[in-house]
């Protein structure tokens, strides 16, 4: 310790201070002995007196030699003598910062230990709720099991009362169409409705001119036949229009053709007695949708909870099978909207089956012959016992 304390005296002002002093002390000393000898008088005073002012102004001198000195060789002296008040003020104002700081941590610190004794309570509940969780998770389990049951048989439902809407607009439309045709043979007697179909024919690929104009005069001759059985008269007093530049068009587009074709004979219009009735021909592509036996739909029925409305669960199923039909590209009739019909002794003798029946049957619905694009569905009922019975 005493030989750190030794090695850090600034060594070198110490002995300047020392020579400088003596030196300016043999110099006044001198100056005062010399003034003395002489016998000179300042500002009127006795020699010996002036002597002594010369030693005590030579002291003064040492005094200001040493602060000189001081302040060249020491920088520590220089902010001592200059810059103490400043340095005193900065110490004081970073007396107050710390002392803030430290109220600051001490704040910290009491916020801190409250944050951890709530950090600590907020574990102990997450704790005490896992365990609740873990003894509800069977409960959940089974409410998750009972919700999916109950989705599907929303679904379910859901679907039955998508056909059961599907088919009330269906009856709509057909109610309608009923309304208008009933209030059109009020008005008069109608001979063809708008859009009726008067008779339809296939085309074979790569038939020629000659043949495709023998499929339209045969279409011509099947709509006079359906309009006179109709109306009465004979065929040869059936009036047809037809626009001739649209006609040689629809025969062109059915010549040399790789494909197969089907034309529709339609009426353009309403035509009551004694009109012409104008046609147009319709010609679509057409292709081999369902072959024959091919199943179309299949479905259970309850006898008992089916009744006496056999014969209304029959006609719903049927529309089932129209409207697959339609979506599976099979072209409806533009006035009805459907595809094809079923035989109504067959019908009748279905309905008579599922009345007498005393277990659960299946309705299945399977093509009669191919069916091609044009259509007619034709169907074959097929009813045995369900599976299980």
């Amino acid at each position: 310790m005493q030989l750190q304390l030794w090695s850090d005296m600034n060594w070198r002002l110490i002995l300047t201070l020392i020579v400088v002093s003596g030196i300016l002390a043999y110099l006044g000393d001198v100056l005062g002995m010399r003034i003395g000898k002489k016998r000179i008088s300042l500002f009127g005073l006795r020699p010996r007196d002036t002597s002594r002012l010369i030693t005590a102004i030579t002291g003064v001198f040492i005094s200001i030699a040493i602060l000189i000195t001081m302040t060249i060789i020491s920088e520590n002296v220089r902010t001592a003598l200059f810059s103490m008040k400043f340095i005193q003020g900065q110490l004081q104002s970073l007396t107050r910062d710390l002392q803030e700081s430290r109220s600051e941590s001490q704040l910290m610190a009491i916020n801190l230990l409250d944050s951890e004794k709530r950090l600590k309570e907020q574990e102990e509940k997450l704790l005490s709720v896992q365990k609740e969780l873990a003894t509800a998770q069977p409960l959940l389990d089974e409410i998750r099991q009972s919700l999916s049951t109950t989705q599907k048989e929303r679904d379910q439902l859901e679907e039955e009362k998508t056909a059961l809407s599907a088919s009330v607009e269906e009856l709509k439309s057909e109610a309608e169409e009923l309304r208008k045709g009933l209030i059109q043979i009020r008005s008069g007697r109608i001979a063809v409705f708008a859009k009726e179909i008067l008779g339809q024919m296939a085309v074979e690929p790569m038939s020629g001119r000659s043949e495709v104009e023998q499929i339209f005069q045969e279409l011509r001759r099947q709509a006079e036949y359906v309009i006179a059985a109709r109306t009465g008269l004979s065929p040869s007093e059936i009036v047809l229009a037809v626009d001739i530049e649209k006609e040689m068009e629809s025969i062109a587009s059915c010549t040399e053709q790789q494909g197969r074709k089907f034309i529709r004979t339609v009426a353009e219009a309403n035509a009551v007695f004694g009109e012409d009735i104008r046609i147009t021909y319709e010609v679509s592509d057409s292709v081999l949708v369902y072959r024959k036996g091919e199943v179309l739909y299949v479905q259970t029925v309850d006898p008992g909870a089916v009744g006496e409305n056999a014969e209304a669960e029959l006609h719903l199923i049927l529309r089932m099978v129209n409207r697959k039909a339609v979506q599976d590209s099979i072209k409806p009739d533009p006035a009805t909207g459907k595809v094809g019909a079923l035989d109504a002794t067959a019908f009748f003798e279905a309905v008579e089956t599922i009345r007498k029946a005393e277990s659960k049957l299946t309705v299945e619905i399977a093509a009669a012959d191919d069916i091609y694009t044009e259509g007619p569905v034709r169907v074959a009922l097929n009813l045995r016992p369900a599976e299980g019975q």
